[in-house]
């Protein structure tokens, strides 16, 4: 992903990613939303958007980072960090 994506217009990718893969609306989900108790993901879904997530933004998850993703502020996090340059902060 080489075009330049501002922060809100990455948020709305993610949010877009998250709610294909839990098959719910986008406006369902809140950044208080858990992905596990609010609906019902369980690890593949969890999985299935980390994939998801590789593909869209042509990034790499570390194994160990695979069950941190339950919430929309996690996910934001984690893609952000995925695509910042090493020693740049976002």
């Amino acid at each position: 992903m080489n075009d330049v994506v501002t922060s809100e217009q990455l948020r709305a990718q993610i949010r877009t990613i998250v709610a294909e893969v839990l098959e719910i609306d986008v406006a369902d989900l809140t950044d208080a939303s858990s992905f596990a108790d609010d609906f019902e993901a369980d690890s593949l879904l969890i999985i299935d958007i980390i994939a998801k997530f590789e593909r869209e933004f042509t990034i790499t998850v570390p194994q160990d980072e695979l069950t941190d993703l339950d919430d929309l502020p996690t996910a934001y996090a984690f893609v952000e960090r995925q695509l910042s340059p090493v020693g740049i902060s976002a």
